[in-house]
């Protein structure tokens, strides 16, 4: 009986072996069969893939910010305003279905981008009063502002920096590295 079992053994190895060598060799058939440039487009294919343009940002988790109120010392140049934005700016880029390229401003971007604007302006000692861009941020803030209503009581106090408070905000790193991705599947795709 032992030497059965180990009979059966050896031939259920034998066979896969058998079945082995022939799925090898069809593949190399079918492999060899189809022309080169056949094989380049679906190389190319498959890189396409790897650098479509989506936007598929997860769902942000709630996380706790700690929120120092504005300072008299407050440095207008302080790295923060330097990492506002993704590298692509506030844009990002999709792919149609019918092949073409659309691009979209990301809102909490662009509301970014505008603190960014006005501060700039400001910096540049009244840019603000001559210039249409910072009156279109002023008026886009005004209105995100409007549209998502904060009901969270802040602390009242002067306007030197005190120990700040607690709040409860969305953690938007996903959404950062989401629109890095995008970049750099859009530069890549302009690259080639």
């Amino acid at each position: 009986m032992v030497e059965h079992l180990s009979m059966s053994s050896t031939t259920a190895r034998s066979l896969k072996m058998q079945y082995l060598t022939i799925v090898t060799l069809l593949a190399f058939v079918v492999a060899t069969a189809i022309p080169m440039p056949i094989w380049h487009r679906i190389a190319k294919n498959i890189s396409a893939a790897q650098n479509t343009l989506t936007w598929s940002v997860p769902t942000p988790e709630r996380v706790a910010i700690h929120i120092i109120p504005a300072s008299v010392h407050f440095d207008m140049g302080t790295p923060a305003w330097n990492n506002l934005l993704p590298s692509g700016g506030h844009t990002i880029h999709l792919d149609e279905p019918d092949g073409s390229v659309s691009t979209h401003t990301v809102a909490m971007f662009h509301q970014l981008r505008c603190i960014e604007i006005l501060q700039q302006a400001y910096y540049d000692e009244g840019s603000h009063r001559t210039s249409e861009l910072p009156q279109h941020c002023l008026n886009y803030l005004r209105q995100t502002f409007e549209c998502h209503v904060d009901m969270r009581l802040e602390p009242q106090g002067s306007s030197f920096t005190h120990n700040g408070f607690e709040s409860l905000c969305y953690d938007w790193d996903g959404i950062f590295d989401e629109a890095e991705r995008n970049h750099h599947a859009y530069a890549s795709r302009l690259a080639a």
